[in-house]
């Protein structure tokens, strides 16, 4: 991905570029110019040798100046990237960071309704088993006020013994659900 500060780097090496195919067509020219020059041969040589020393010495200059321009792109380049991963790098602990504390609220929620349920079923566990066992009272006490005779006295026993067992069944149950609620909540 481009961004606008590479674009005037391309267009300084292309125009470098262009730079030196102009010296190397004003060398080619200056040569040719040279060689058909009417002067002696010695004469032509010195100064086909200076300006190929002109030529060298601006070809040198002009390679340095490219490596420059290279270092400085290279340079831009490193620069940008190290601030794109920076900011990569900090974005992903933020949203790390704003995960696990929404992660922690709902943890903590969820163990503050487990732990307003809990008093709450063991209480009505145990107001369950004291009207259980008050309804069992009364039976009895209504069964032993109206029953005079032993075969009938041991029928409504029986039934009473039955309801009783029935009630510590549902008792039971009750507990059950209690603990199971209770252990829910330890596990959260």
């Amino acid at each position: 991905m481009m961004s606008e500060l590479d674009i005037p780097s391309i267009k300084e090496a292309v125009m470098a570029n262009k730079f030196g195919m102009f010296l190397i067509g004003g060398v080619v020219g200056a040569v040719a110019a040279l060689l058909a020059a009417p002067r002696p041969g010695a004469e032509t040589r010195a100064m086909v040798a200076d300006k190929a020393n002109d030529i060298l010495g601006d070809a040198q200059q002009w390679g340095g100046q490219a490596a420059a321009g290279a270092q400085h792109i290279y340079q831009e380049a490193a620069s940008k990237g190290a601030e794109v991963v920076n900011n990569v790098t900090a974005k992903g602990q933020e949203i790390a960071s704003e995960a696990a504390a929404r992660g922690a609220d709902m943890a903590a929620s969820i163990q503050e309704v487990a732990s307003n349920i809990s008093p709450t079923i063991n209480e009505k566990g145990d107001e369950l088993r004291e009207k259980i066992e008050a309804a069992r009272q009364r039976i009895a006490d209504q069964v032993a006020k109206n029953v005079d005779d032993d075969a009938v006295s041991d029928a409504v026993s029986t039934a009473a013994d039955a309801v009783a067992d029935k009630a510590d069944d549902v008792a039971e149950k009750a507990e059950e659900v209690a603990d199971k609620a209770a252990k829910h909540k330890a596990d959260k």
